[in-house]
């Protein structure tokens, strides 16, 4: 073992040095050689992971949850090119599979339930989806990012509680934005949304940080902090100072990112979990009641709270869903002659901006889960979808398993102005999808208690 670790601490410095000299003999070339390391350091988890090294499996999920929506340059908006951070993004996919692969003995025999045969099939379905893809390569990866995500939750929960499952993302999403913070003061056009009006390029105060665009940020800080709501008492036992550093980051990065429907879905879930852990049901339905009722009463107000809430001042941005109205009737249009199958899995980056005209402005996916599903992967695979969150929640609700049904809010909230958990590659929605179709049933609805 020390002669492992010798070889191991020497290999480690060659590649250093490599990449120092290059800094200096060739600038150009250190993306190239930076790859060496991580190759390296993935190898060494793969080997600890495989051998059920309980460390390397957590440091997997640490580095699986951080990379997740993590952006760390910025390119052109038709650029599908790989680079450097697709390459690593696609390893870890294939270390999630892999070991969940090598692992399946743990887990298969639990995932195949009656309740979780329409998940399994909507993953199968859009794994097929994407070989009719008129892009089957880049669909494929994306349905491979979904994929991983999925088969390695399942591995997960089968071997491990659920509670030290949640606190290690807590803490990557946690770091994640303590970085964003920085880059968002440090480097603002890396760090700030960007936006173009007018044909004139503007970089706003919302926080981007290294999640991409403001939104995605605001939806990794609102996972953060719906999951410390989940298990505020469990992560205290952990470590005293980890919730409130934690609470206090995500929160500021929340606000930083000016993302309303994130704040809401903060609000609205955090309220949830608190009834639901009360067995306040009849409390969750009134207050859900009032809140829709609200919403009906408040939209067809031209002033007062609407014009408030709008970024712009502009009535219009709040009625019309930010432009998002002209894409939701465009879909169903585009459609015609695929229903059953929709153009492939994560095909709308290339179908919708070749349809600019009928949409009204260039976007690349649907801003909404349904139609965005319906664009790529048809009727069959919304109703799939659809199946697959009623036989969850079905189950979750009976068994009053308040963790899953708040997962499933998340994505279904989300998924009402954003295409969710099935735009293109996996994000946060998706890790949440994950998390709640694999979470085994708690019969003792004990949260540490992982078997079946």
């Amino acid at each position: 073992m020390a002669n492992d670790w010798r070889a191991a601490a020497g290999l480690s410095s060659a590649v250093a040095l490599a990449v120092v000299s290059s800094l200096v003999l060739a600038p150009e070339a250190l993306w190239g050689i930076a790859i060496v390391p991580a190759m390296i350091a993935a190898a060494f988890l793969f080997w600890g992971a495989a051998r059920g090294s309980r460390i390397a499996i957590f440091v997997i999920v640490f580095a699986a949850v951080f990379l997740i929506d993590a952006n760390f340059r910025n390119r052109d908006y038709a650029d599908k090119a790989v680079d450097f951070q697709v390459l690593i993004k696609i390893g870890i996919w294939l270390l999630l599979t892999l070991v969940a692969i090598i692992h399946m003995r743990r887990w298969l025999v639990h995932i195949l339930l009656p309740s979780n045969l329409p998940w399994l099939m909507f993953i199968a379905w859009i794994v097929f989806t994407a070989t009719i893809s008129p892009f089957p390569a880049y669909s494929a990866v994306t349905a491979l990012s979904i994929f991983a995500y999925v088969i390695f939750s399942a591995f997960l929960f089968s071997s491990f509680g659920r509670t030290e499952i949640f606190i290690v993302t807590v803490m990557a999403i946690t770091l994640f934005c303590i970085v964003s913070i920085v880059v968002y003061f440090a480097m603002p056009e890396l760090g700030r949304f960007v936006f173009w009006l007018n044909d004139q390029r503007y970089v706003s105060s919302r926080m981007a940080g290294i999640a991409g665009s403001a939104n995605n940020m605001g939806r990794l800080a609102a996972f953060g902090l719906i999951l410390i709501i989940l298990y505020a008492s469990e992560i205290r036992r952990f470590h005293p100072l980890l919730l409130p550093i934690s609470t206090a980051v995500l929160s500021v990065s929340l606000f930083l990112t000016n993302s309303r429907s994130a704040m809401a879905m903060v609000l609205a879930l955090g309220a949830a979990a608190l009834l639901l852990r009360r067995q306040r049901f009849h409390l969750l339905v009134l207050v859900s009641s009032a809140g829709l009722l609200a919403v009906v009463l408040l939209l067809p107000l031209e002033d007062g709270v609407l014009r408030l809430i709008s970024r712009s001042g502009d009535i219009d941005e709040i009625t019309s869903m930010t432009g998002r109205s002209s894409i939701w009737s465009a879909v169903p249009r585009l459609i015609e002659g695929r229903e059953w199958t929709g153009f492939g899995y994560a095909s709308s980056v290339f179908v919708l901006p070749q349809h600019e005209r009928e949409v009204g402005f260039l976007t690349s996916h649907a801003h909404n889960i349904v139609l965005q599903l319906l664009l790529t992967t048809g009727w069959i695979g919304v109703a799939l979808f659809c199946l697959s969150i009623l036989s969850v929640g079905v189950r979750a609700a009976y068994l009053a398993d308040r963790a899953v049904l708040i997962l499933l809010s998340f994505v279904l909230l989300n998924g009402i102005t954003e295409s969710s958990a099935f735009g293109t590659v996996a994000n946060v929605c998706s890790l949440a999808f994950a998390f709640a179709v694999t979470l085994p049933p708690e019969w003792k609805n004990d949260d540490d208690d992982c078997s079946y």
